[in-house]
């Protein structure tokens, strides 16, 4: 009886680390709290990204480490754009250059999330 228990709570673990594969784990929020900072610097498109800013762009690289989280990152960062018609697209596919941090996230309101590698 005791195997059969063990060997349940094994296909019930291996059931929900296959399901947390197929789902992306970063969240909008995340993303949103990543790059708020850099909002200023994206509508004006003077001077250098704040620190804060920077900081957060190199979180938004941890946050997504795996294809589905860079996609899911990428549609947040559109749908954030949405809300922010001033922000200067050129300044903002610059960012990680900026930063001097390489995400594989472009930043765009024009890219095929789907694309995204």
């Amino acid at each position: 009886m005791k195997g059969v228990v063990i060997a349940l709570v094994m296909v019930v673990v291996a059931m929900l680390v296959l399901v947390k594969l197929g789902q992306a784990t970063v969240t909008c929020q995340q993303v949103a709290s990543s790059v708020a900072p850099c909002v200023p610097y994206l509508t004006s498109g003077t001077g250098s990204p704040p620190t804060a800013c920077c900081n957060g762009v190199s979180g938004l690289k941890q946050l997504a480490s795996t294809t589905k989280d860079r996609r899911a990152a990428c549609q947040c960062l559109k749908d954030a754009a949405d809300h922010y018609q001033n922000i200067k697209e050129d300044v903002a596919a610059g960012l990680p250059t900026a930063c001097k941090v390489q995400i594989n996230v472009p930043i765009s309101r024009s890219v095929n999330c789907n694309d995204v590698q």
